[in-house]
């Protein structure tokens, strides 16, 4: 009768060379996730940001000073430049903002609609910006849309992003209001796209016109 250790050990050196035939696959890259962490959360922040200038622009509309400023998430020392009543002159501070949005003159009701949205977000998450035309289309119809040019720049402080510096004022002429808000425009190079393309176009525009040719001198 054959000991049970030595039929143990059989089976155990069996299942060994067993696995010496067996071919161990690498794990293909595609099973790896390929997503870079500090794009995901540039993406983040920008998406963060787009949210406040639109809460900022629907709450202006509806004439809730408060809640507007609220909505930018502002310092306590932001600088605000560009509003009419101001005369050139900054304001500082929360109550400099809440001033400033007073000054504007905003009819209400009406409701509010960046055109244009542009939000660009540092690749360190520590400073990112905005800009913006806000549309107020009155809420009866009985006005006509008012506009509001608005930008901004933002820090990131401590796991929060504050407003540091905005700049509002009412432009002469109503913006171009065929671009629709679109994230689609947070990009570096959309943004560098689009500047070479104006380039290229002031460039044809200010090729000089060809001179005709001179008769030739008896």
């Amino acid at each position: 009768m054959r000991h049970p250790f030595q039929a143990l050990a059989a089976a155990a050196l069996l299942a060994l060379a067993a696995c010496d035939l067996v071919k161990v696959e690498r794990t293909p890259r595609g099973f790896y996730t390929q997503r870079d962490p500090a794009r995901i959360d540039q993406q983040d922040a920008a998406s963060e940001l787009r949210a406040r200038v639109r809460n900022f622009a629907d709450e202006l509309g509806r004439g809730n000073r408060g809640r507007a400023v609220s909505a930018l998430n502002p310092t306590e020392d932001v600088l605000v430049m560009g509003a009419a009543a101001s005369d050139g002159v900054a304001r500082i501070g929360i109550s400099g903002l809440a001033q400033a949005l007073d000054s504007l003159g905003i009819a209400t009701p009406a409701v509010g609609r960046p055109a244009d949205l542009r939000v660009q977000v540092g690749l360190r998450e520590t400073t990112g910006w905005f800009s913006t035309p806000i549309q107020l289309m009155s809420v009866t119809g009985a006005q006509p849309p008012q506009w509001v040019r608005a930008s901004g720049v933002y820090t990131h402080d401590r796991g929060e992003w504050k407003l540091v510096q905005i700049h509002l004022s009412r432009p002469y002429l109503a913006p171009d209001t065929a671009r629709a808000d679109s994230a689609r425009a947070d990009t570096s190079k959309a943004d560098s796209a689009r500047t070479g393309s104006a380039t290229r176009r002031d460039s044809a525009r200010a090729r000089p016109l060809p001179q005709p040719a001179r008769p030739p001198s008896r």
